[in-house]
């Protein structure tokens, strides 16, 4: 999208005609007869006299108009001017007065002639524009005057706050005519440019989607409407009839631009990151406008309002300032256009409200200060959010190559990944059905421990890259989730340690183990996780560390009575990890982690898991380079000390006798192999159960009709009817058993989605595959004894 710079020209064009066209009025305006040296002015305050109370007393205060400034400062008061015109010629004379504001409420003049004949005139915005006795946008008076004709003229002004403002120009027809054509054209000019830049910026939005540009285009359509208000248009073509909008256009309008004003530059400047007190600051002004217009909407008196958003206006001004000021302080590049831009626009508002106030004396730079400063601040800014649209567009393009340059990436990711799980798992694999062909062929049982050896360690090292596989689906759909129970920390320390032991001690590594005294004995969190982790850290430490050693050091800081910090900390002697890896060392997927593929094995899921766990139980962990060999890895997580629980452990859960009441099982699995797995468990370690195995649900249901059964084990995914359904229909009492019948679910999806789904259906226990088989007999053992206590009770 290239930068609007065909706007930008209009937009200097439009100023240089701006110029030109207010210093053609100003050369225009010495053709005009100030009426001020022969004015004098009542200042009648909240009094509303009516014109024959003025006319008939004389006795009334009026004072020299050339006495006072020509802007008269924010005021509700009444005021009354009075002066006498005589036509010293012999022809007739047509004039136009023109005086006050277009937006002053009442301006009414009276004409007497010589024989005491009263002319009423009406303006003003407090009125309709149709009773307006000239139709102009500004206060105007048509002045007829025939040969040798002498007239008095009263006007009474008022206004609801604004600025009083007494020229006394007086037009000859031809004079005001030309100039009011002038100021169409220029006007007309002025504001469709202004319109334009905002339909064009908000153009800008809908492709960008950068809130810059829609503030920007509001801030512009709302000052365009603020100087259409004070001109006088708002009142000729929106509200013709006048009443509520018309009163508080100008309000309205000038509040609103101010808000529009603060958001773009909060988002210009990016404040929320740049300044955080200065961004809340911006929010408090945005949200104080805010109420200004609730009040506004509200009141009928405008006394305080006028003052108020001019107030407002330089509290924005001086934000905008505080904020460029503080920028410039911190070293955050702005666009130099957008500082000149603010610049111009400070001055015209400075300038205008500085003469509402009445601080320095009226001219015509002083009365169009804010049309020379929003002309010269469009033109800067504009050009400022040209170099924004150029600046978004070589980041998207930047954006892009990066895009590009990730995906392919990915592809030579995605192909080193399957490549590599292709080994991992094929690996594992090959061994088995070399060593199972090895058994088939020789049936003496030779080296039959060590080749069974083999293939647990080999099937173990398959489930380990399987569940890995597992974790790292269920990680990136966002569905891991804590499991917190009571377990015994000393007990799983020592099984973690011991298994990583035996692997160091067979690499020829040394494995000291320091264990701090102070260590609870239980804890409350998630036992699997924190395995999972401390198996992954230590796999690391021993899979990269070739010869020397690796230090486990456990250390524990009490938080409290019942809460304890516990910090690992692993150090080994192998390879490092240099810095290029250092910082996507816990990344699922690079370049990088595939590099050393073919010296060490894995599949390089392993830290990521970890890190992910670790930030789930809200841990720290941190990996370094040692200063002489090897890396350290700290890791800290947090648990509840559960002390007052008895320690049973997992062990003797295994060796309870089992209850030899449980005689009639039933086993509904459709897959043979497993059907034989378990039917081998039953056989070595409980001869006596009577196993009933159905191959789906419905025949299953149909063995219930047949005998009636101690305790079901159920697999979830099978033909005709899963597992789901016929634990549903059990529970519910439509199958012919007893309800209640204890149900353990035997399957190979572990995630959480399953486990709750099973269990809120009311599967007693779950036990995943491959089968462990003292823990099926324990769980099994467990729920027996449960369903024994019940009858009992």
């Amino acid at each position: 999208m290239s930068p609007p710079r065909p706007l930008i020209w209009l937009i200097v064009l439009l100023f240089i005609s701006i110029a030109n066209a207010q210093f053609s009025q100003n050369e225009n305006t010495t053709e005009a007869i100030s009426l001020r040296p022969i004015t004098s002015v009542l200042l009648a305050g909240q009094k509303d006299y009516s014109f024959e109370e003025i006319r008939d007393n004389p006795n009334l205060d009026f004072v020299p108009l050339s006495g006072l400034n020509e802007n008269l400062g924010f005021s509700n008061d009444n005021y009354w001017l009075k002066f006498s015109l005589h036509n010293a010629a012999d022809e007739f004379e047509q004039y136009y007065l023109e005086t006050a504001r277009p937006i002053t409420d009442v301006v009414n003049l009276y004409l007497v002639n010589q024989t005491g004949d009263v002319q009423k005139q009406l303006s003003g915005d407090k009125i309709s524009f149709s009773e307006k006795t000239v139709q102009h946008r500004k206060s105007i008076f048509d002045i007829e005057l025939k040969p040798y004709q002498k007239v008095t003229a009263y006007i009474h002004l008022k206004s609801d706050g604004e600025v009083v403002m007494l020229p006394m120009d007086l037009y000859q027809e031809g004079i005001f005519l030309n100039l009011t054509y002038k100021e169409q054209v220029f006007y007309g000019f002025f504001y469709g440019i202004l319109v334009l830049a905002s339909i064009i910026y908000l153009f800008f939005f809908f492709a960008l989607k950068d809130k810059a540009f829609v503030y920007y285009a509001c801030y512009v359509l709302f000052i365009a409407l603020m100087q259409f208000s004070l001109d006088g248009f708002f009142h000729q073509y929106f509200t013709p009839e006048g009443g509520w909008l018309s009163d508080r256009a100008v309000l309205l309008t000038a509040l609103t631009s101010l808000l529009f004003f603060g958001k773009y530059g909060d988002v210009y400047l990016n404040l929320k990151k740049n300044s955080p007190i200065l961004h809340i600051t911006s929010n408090l002004m945005g949200a104080s406008i805010i109420i200004s217009l609730l009040i506004l909407v509200l009141t009928s008196n405008f006394e305080y309002c006028y003052p108020l958003a001019n107030g407002i206006g330089i509290v924005v001004l001086l934000q905008m300032i505080a904020s460029l000021v503080t920028l410039k302080i911190k070293k955050v590049r702005v666009d130099s256009y957008f500082v000149i831009g603010i610049c111009f626009l400070v001055l015209g508002f400075v300038v205008f409200i500085l003469n509402n106030f009445n601080a320095i004396e009226n001219s015509f730079f002083t009365s169009n200060g804010t049309k020379f400063g929003i002309g010269l601040e469009i033109i800067f800014l504009s050009i400022s959010m040209s170099n924004r649209i150029r600046n978004l567009r070589m980041e998207n393009e930047q954006n892009q190559l990066l895009a590009l340059q990730r995906a392919e990436d990915m592809n030579e990711i995605k192909s080193s990944f399957l490549s590599n799980i292709s080994h991992e798992l094929r690996t594992p694999l090959n061994l088995i059905m070399g060593v199972a062909t090895s058994l088939q062929e020789n049936k003496e049982g030779e080296n039959l421990d060590e080749k069974c050896k083999m293939l647990l360690s080999s099937s173990k090292n398959l489930l380990g890259n399987i569940e890995d596989i597992l974790d790292f689906t269920v990680i990136e759909k966002g569905d891991q989730e804590l499991q917190e129970v009571p377990f015994d920390l000393n007990s799983t320390l020592t099984k973690i340690l011991k298994s990583q032991e035996k692997k160091a001690l067979a690499k020829g590594l040394e494995f000291n183990i320091s264990i701090s005294d102070n260590l609870p004995s239980r804890i409350v969190g998630d036992k699997a996780k924190l395995v999972q982790i401390l198996n992954h850290l230590l796999d690391n430490a021993i899979k990269f560390t070739n010869q020397g050693k690796v230090e486990v050091e456990v250390l524990c800081t009490r938080n409290g009575e019942n809460k304890a910090s516990i910090r690992f900390n692993i150090k080994d002697t192998g390879i490092g990890i240099s810095k290029e890896k250092m910082s996507t060392i816990f990344e699922s997927f690079t370049k990088k982690s595939f590099m050393d593929k073919r010296e060490y094995s894995g599949l390089g899921l392993g830290l990521y898991i970890a890190k992910t766990y670790v930030d789930l139980q809200s841990g720290i962990i941190d990996l370094r380079q040692n200063t002489d060999l090897g890396t350290t890895c700290e890791l800290t997580l947090s648990f509840e000390i559960d002390e007052d629980q008895v320690t049973v452990d997992e062990e003797s859960k295994v060796e309870t006798p089992f209850n030899r009441e449980i005689g009639n099982i039933l086993y509904v699995e459709d897959n043979k192999m497993n059907q034989t797995v378990v039917k081998l468990l039953f056989k070595k370690n409980w001869a006596n159960a009577n196993l009933t195995i159905a191959n789906h649900g419905k025949e299953a249901l149909e063995k219930m009709k047949e005998q009636s059964f101690d305790i079901i084990l159920m697999d979830l995914q099978m033909p005709e009817m899963d597992g789901f359904e016929t634990t549903s229909i059990i529970r519910n009492g439509q199958a012919n058993c007893n309800p209640q019948v204890p149900i353990i679910v035997l399957t190979a999806d572990n995630t959480s989605s399953t486990r709750k789904k099973i269990f809120e259906l009311g599967a007693n226990d779950l036990v995943t595959k491959p089968v462990n088989g003292p823990l099926l007999f324990s769980k099994m053992n467990k729920n027996a004894l449960v369903k024994a206590i019940s009858k009992v009770a």
